[in-house]
């Protein structure tokens, strides 16, 4: 099979492009990308239900080992807190503390901006197919040569 060397190129000089965007330029935060990302899927999961740090874990495909981490660390910083279920003893869930509402409050805007402006210029289609193609993407996970 004859390998198509253009579309190679092609692919990998977009790949560049992309990389050099901007699109993860986000705004400065005291926080880490991975202790943003667990406080908004928190703050967002909250809405409705008691969340667990599986639920965290299923919903940022990570480990549990890692995500019980980054809320230890969460909790010591007074972004999050545990609450043990009046049910079950086992059962801790997680939510934002008071500073965890005004934190995420404060950011979310601003730290979705580049995206959303992706978004804008893409158009719904376009990107919806871009995330139906990064999720592909991101099933095969890391890439063996």
């Amino acid at each position: 099979m004859k390998k198509d060397y253009q579309t190679l190129q092609q692919l990998d000089r977009a790949l560049k492009i992309f990389r050099r965007s901007g699109i993860y330029d986000r705004v400065t935060t005291k926080l880490s990308d991975a202790d943003i990302m667990v406080l908004f899927c928190v703050a967002f999961c909250d809405i409705n239900q008691k969340v667990k740090l599986t639920d965290v874990s299923k919903t940022l495909k990570v480990t549990l080992p890692a995500v019980t981490h980054k809320v230890n660390d969460l909790v010591e910083k007074n972004f999050l807190e545990k609450v043990q279920s009046e049910k079950d003893l086992r059962v801790i869930y997680i939510r934002l503390t008071e500073d965890g509402k005004k934190y995420v409050e404060s950011i979310r805007d601003d730290y979705y901006k580049p995206i959303e402006f992706l978004t804008k210029h893409l158009g719904q289609e376009d990107t919806q197919n871009f995330l139906r193609i990064l999720n592909k993407i991101g099933e095969i996970g890391k890439i063996k040569v």
